[in-house]
């Protein structure tokens, strides 16, 4: 049997001619795009299905705030001045979905917005319908009377958003100038007092407060003398804020100037200061009404004098 051999650039012809046939072509691409279709079809109406479930959960009444359900932990109530304003933040979310994936967001620039908070510590969400916080808030921690009138400040001199009224806040220690022109202009809310007398009185009562004359001399005021002097050319010299400690059982200490480190010269430091009132405290005449304790040089002998 004999076999014809047929000519190598005709056979590469055919085989060019049967690939490029309109048949074998359009075929393939019709699958191709059926199976297209099918995918788009089915992630469409996946989508789709999800955006509906989305839509629906979002507008379920179990996942939406009422406003109240903000749980803000036992911190608030160290600070009774500032809760209204807190609780009323909450409210101004009632409705939301907490399911929103902007509602934490939004919580933290609202919280972190209100003078009260210091810090936004944390936040997260509790099913069904409850956003639990985490709040680090300004508590009031001194009074400064200034124009007879009261305002709040926090422990790092941060005026608290309470109008002044005329009457004392109880259990409060107050920073008070001897005449009305010692202290600063009072900054507005949420700013720190920078003036020096307010400043010194914090850093003198934080002293107190961090030491063991805590209880046997407890702070009732801070006496912040004028300032200023007048020299013999009659010109007026401002100084250094000088300060008086009135404990709540009528004893006095004349602190002198605030130097919070050693002090220079014939001044001590804070610390020192500290150090000899504890000595003098010792004595049998001590803590009596109207003793006087004088810790403001370096003089041989500190003055116990009635």
């Amino acid at each position: 049997m004999t076999t014809r051999l047929q000519p190598l650039s005709k056979t590469v012809a055919d085989a060019v001619r049967d690939n490029v046939s309109p048949r074998r072509l359009v075929r393939p691409a019709l699958a191709g795009l059926c199976h297209c279709v099918l995918f788009l079809a089915v992630t469409g109406g996946a989508l789709f299905g999800a955006a509906s479930l989305w839509r629906a959960a979002m507008a379920d009444p179990r996942f939406r705030m009422d406003g109240e359900t903000l749980g803000m932990g036992g911190a608030v109530r160290e600070c009774p001045e500032g809760v209204e304003e807190l609780r009323a933040i909450g409210r101004a979310f009632s409705g939301r979905s907490v399911l929103d994936p902007f509602l934490i967001g939004d919580l933290r620039r609202a919280y972190g917005g209100s003078v009260w908070v210091k810090r936004v510590v944390h936040m997260r969400r509790a099913f069904p319908n409850r956003v639990d916080l985490e709040l680090l808030l300004r508590i009031p921690v001194a009074q400064v009377r200034s124009d007879n009138r009261y305002w709040l400040l926090d422990e790092e001199g941060v005026l608290l958003p309470v109008e002044g009224g005329r009457t004392p806040f109880p259990r409060l220690p107050e920073i008070v100038g001897v005449t009305a022109r010692v202290l600063g202009e009072r900054p507005v809310f949420g700013e720190v007092w920078k003036d020096e007398g307010v400043a010194g009185g914090l850093g003198i009562l934080r002293a107190f407060w961090g030491s063991p004359l805590a209880e046997a001399l407890p702070v009732e005021r801070i006496v912040v003398n004028t300032g200023v002097f007048r020299g013999e050319d009659g010109v007026e010299k401002t100084i250094r804020r000088r300060f008086e400690v009135v404990a709540e059982n009528d004893v006095v200490v004349r602190w002198g100037t605030y130097n919070p480190g050693v002090g220079a010269g014939e001044e001590l430091g804070s610390a020192e200061k500290m150090g000899y009132l504890e000595e003098l405290l010792r004595r049998d005449e001590a803590l009596r009404p109207g003793v006087c304790f004088d810790v403001r040089t370096r003089l041989p002998g500190f003055t116990l004098t009635q």
